[in-house]
């Protein structure tokens, strides 16, 4: 067993650490200890069985029901699955099965897990334009969308930009041609609940008919973890399975699910509290505002746009972003390369300090003038 230990010991010497603040590529992060507690003491449980594990049905009802406040609709349905990819190949399948249709409509600026759902269901997606501070376009998609669509996804926190759709006029398009209407809201989730002045993206918008959110992000549980959640519970009869083995109708993408997941969510939420992840959320949002302005300070680079979330993305005219992301990179500084639009993207979590923050902008600009 030593042997072993060593192997993957050293293995793991070759990952970088969060806690070295110098990874700004990843929108995950160090996962609370007392979420880690909570997944270690549910890490043998299998959520799909509540005959075994009633305690899991348990944690993950109280789950749903608290994100669902978080998201302004505490009556929501849903579970506890993988995250994001699953949870948007789930609302697509839902979709189809309520508004009959082989098309799906959604912003270029989509997350390509939309693109494997699609594939896998055999749906048409279309993608349509985005405005000049890349989030979708709405008259795009009223161009796009018939009767032959059965969903429209919009994100609330784009991957590359952080941007939020306008979700309220996508809704209204949604409204005229019933289609069932998706927020994939991964990152943006656990941010956006708990910022002050932000445009309506939840179930306050009341065409939205699902929400796909991942705690194993600014949640801070650890991976994996995602929630989807739907309006009316009534809809998930249209997708529930009757396994003859099982008590009890199945109405999810998985079958056997970690019970750990659903554990560590509950114990995050209750130990942080809203308040908690607010202060999480300020934290990061003041950081990201620093870093954006100095950026802006430095000659030859420019922000895509003013940053919505803890998300920042830059480019250059005299610089690749491909060359950016290379230099950077070798010297110490992990980040993320965007190809649409071509661009250097920083993700600020809460792993990262000030210290972090003013230590890459002083490597920053001594890179750029040095070129």
């Amino acid at each position: 067993m030593e042997e072993l230990l060593n192997t993957v010991l050293n293995l793991r010497e070759r990952d970088w650490e969060y806690k070295s603040g110098k990874v700004f590529s990843s929108m995950c992060s160090n996962p609370l200890e007392e979420a880690w507690i909570g997944y270690q003491l549910f890490r043998d449980t299998n959520a799909l069985d509540s005959d075994i594990f009633p305690s899991v049905k348990i944690l993950e009802e109280k789950v749903i029901e608290e994100i669902g406040e978080l998201f302004a609709h505490p009556e929501a349905h849903g579970y506890v699955g993988s995250g994001g990819t699953e949870g948007n190949i789930f609302a697509l399948w839902l979709g189809r099965k309520l508004f009959e249709g082989d098309k799906v409509v959604a912003p270029s600026s989509v997350h390509y897990s939309v693109d494997k759902a699609c594939d896998l269901q055999r749906l048409e997606l279309i993608k349509t334009k985005l405005d000049e501070n890349y989030r979708a376009d709405v008259e795009s998609i009223k161009e796009k969308v018939d009767r032959e669509t059965s969903s429209i996804v919009v994100t609330a926190g784009t991957t590359a930009t952080g941007v939020i759709d306008p979700i309220e006029e996508v809704a209204e398009v949604a409204e005229d041609y019933d289609c069932f209407l998706h927020v994939d809201a991964s990152f943006g989730g656990f941010v956006l609940p708990f910022l002050e002045k932000v445009p309506t993206w939840n179930f306050e918008v009341d065409r939205v008919c699902s929400i796909v959110a991942d705690p194993d992000k600014m949640g801070l549980v650890p991976i994996p973890s995602g929630v989807v959640l739907v309006r009316e519970e009534k809809w998930l009869d249209r997708i529930n399975i009757d396994a003859p083995y099982l008590s009890e109708v199945e109405p999810t993408l998985l079958g056997t699910r970690p019970g750990g997941a659903v554990a560590s969510i509950w114990v995050a939420l209750k130990h942080l509290g809203f308040e908690g992840y607010r202060r999480k959320v300020e934290k990061c949002m003041n950081l990201t505002d620093r870093l954006a302005k100095g950026i802006e300070a430095i000659d030859r680079l420019k922000l895509l746009v003013e940053p919505e979330l803890n998300v920042v993305s830059f480019t250059s005219n005299f610089i690749s972003p491909s060359e950016i992301y290379q230099d950077l990179k070798e010297e110490g500084w992990l980040v993320s390369l965007n190809t649409q639009p071509e661009s250097i993207r920083l993700v600020v979590m809460p792993h990262h300090e000030p210290k972090h923050v003013k230590s890459f902008l002083e490597s920053l600009q001594k890179y750029m003038e040095g070129r």
